[in-house]
């Protein structure tokens, strides 16, 4: 484990991102697509939890998207500049939610549950070819 996580506190994966703001996306759309207030979101899923969900997910385990109102996720997170990139990252034993900055100090973690996350996933705007099985 990164040693600049070994301290993060838990919160609500719905405090900054919930099921009516988030839609997924096929990786080629990801790099290109996102709207003006949105920002790429990249989620990385174990087989266990990938598993869990009603739908089929990548060999790899990878889940791309966007969600909107990223000024509120600025403001809440009381950032200087915008976010680049958020990451949901399945560690097995809990998942980590960043929010990564070009200046790593600024990047903020936290420690959120994996029922967040598939609840996230399956009742968010999903691409069609994600549809449930």
């Amino acid at each position: 484990m990164a040693k600049h996580y070994e301290n993060i506190t838990k919160t609500a994966l719905s405090e900054y991102i919930t099921p009516d703001k988030f839609r997924t996306v096929m990786p080629p759309q990801w790099e290109f697509s996102a709207g003006y207030s949105e920002l790429p979101v990249a989620i990385t899923l174990k087989k266990k939890t990938a598993g869990m969900l009603s739908f089929d997910v990548p060999w790899d385990g990878m889940i791309y998207g966007f969600v909107r109102s990223k000024f509120d996720i600025q403001k809440k997170l009381g950032m200087v500049n915008m976010p680049k990139l958020v990451n949901i990252n399945d560690w097995e034993t809990k998942f980590v939610l960043v929010f990564e900055e070009d200046n790593p100090k600024e990047t903020r973690a936290f420690e959120i549950t994996a029922k967040e996350v598939i609840e996230l996933l399956e009742n968010c705007t999903r691409t069609p070819e994600q549809k449930s099985r």
